[in-house]
């Protein structure tokens, strides 16, 4: 269990977000939303570790691992890709070193009944029940596994780091964030450099994890596929919704219009009691009813509505002249890089059409 308390950040004196609450359980899938600049990479950032926040709590049990997938990373460009993702097995690696050196020492040895070789028996006996436990002999296949779904071929596991883009160094990232099985897995626009495929591998991947998982998003779809429950940050408030993205939407529109309506039907009685007040306060034979009134109304609890961000960027593209019929015609076109990338393409676009290019990214 995951504990978020009374949690407050403030940047230059400006309130990002105040006094939020929220508690994460083993199988929440969360999806975290709101404008940009709301503060959602910054509540990640905090609930990581990353960032200190003004004032409140980020609690959790020791034994718990938390693993953070920010938008921007970096690595070490040398490495080859299989390299640089099994560095999460660090720990499995010195066990393995020491338990390869445990066993050459002992084939030079000869104090069978020592102590200390029977010390050095049970340490190496340790060493391979805590492997087993890590999966030692199941890492290379892990990661092979991972990889792959992330759109790598096997032939591009030993290329260096350097030699790919950013966003495919992003999946390199990924892929040891989710080989590490964290208890909490934070995931800041994760789809962002992945295609299709790519995200379809990490959906179900995400729909069979373990763990409990946090995410920022602006794919509706994965979102749908992926959360069942939605948390809105909304000028420094957080609203919590036990509901996937689009029916997080659906409820906060009926919360809104509910509210709306009581809202309503309270200003109209405020407005009949003020009424009321101010046209018999100074008349002697209702003035002590009109008194009552005041006090009765100064202590109603007055609604609220949840504040909704409905800014929006507003742009809109000068009309274009009408062209003929074909509107592009592309004949034998061909491109290559350090390999053959397109190859005698033959495209005709009509006027009106809305084209859409799928494929695996490169």
């Amino acid at each position: 269990m995951f504990s978020v308390s009374a949690l407050s950040v403030f940047f230059s004196g400006n309130e990002l977000f105040s006094n939020i609450s929220f508690m994460i359980q083993t199988q929440d899938r969360i999806g975290l939303t709101g404008k940009n600049g709301a503060g959602k990479s910054t509540l990640m950032k905090v609930m990581a570790g990353m960032q200190a926040p003004t004032s409140g709590t980020v609690d959790y049990p020791k034994d718990q691992l938390v693993a953070y997938l920010p938008q921007e990373m970096k690595l070490l460009p040398h490495r080859t890709v299989m390299e640089e993702t099994k560095t999460v097995f660090a720990e499995i690696k010195a066990l393995d070193k020491e338990a390869h050196d445990i066993t050459e020492s002992l084939h030079h040895r000869t104090d069978y009944e020592s102590e200390a070789y029977a010390q050095t028996l049970d340490r190496l006996n340790e060493i391979h029940i805590k492997l087993d436990l890590l999966d030692a002999d199941k890492i290379d296949m892990k990661a092979e596994r991972i990889l792959k779904g992330l759109g790598f071929t096997r032939e591009e596991f030993e290329r260096p780091l350097s030699t790919f883009s950013g966003g495919w160094q992003m999946r390199v990232e990924l892929a040891k964030i989710l080989l590490r099985e964290p208890d909490l897995l934070l995931l800041d626009e994760p789809t962002n450099h992945l295609d299709i495929e790519s995200i379809l591998w990490l959906e179900e991947y995400l729909r069979n994890f373990r763990g409990a998982i946090m995410l920022i998003s602006h794919d509706r779809r994965f979102l749908d596929n992926v959360t069942n429950r939605t948390i809105e940050i909304v000028f420094g408030q957080l609203y919590d919704y036990k509901a996937p993205y689009s029916r997080y939407m659906e409820l906060r529109q009926e919360r809104y219009d509910q509210q709306l309506a009581t809202y309503r039907n309270q200003q109209k009685y405020i407005k009949q009691q003020e009424a009321f007040i101010n046209r018999f306060r100074a008349k002697a034979t209702k003035a002590k009813q009109a008194q009552s009134r005041l006090k009765a109304l100064e202590k109603v609890e007055r609604i609220e509505i949840d504040e909704f961000d409905e800014s929006s960027i507003h742009f809109s593209f000068p009309p274009a002249p009408r062209s003929g019929e074909v509107a592009l015609t592309i004949e034998g076109l061909s491109k290559t890089y350090h390999r053959p990338v397109l190859q005698n393409i033959d495209l005709k676009a009509m006027r009106g059409e809305r084209l859409a290019f799928v494929g695996k990214n490169g």
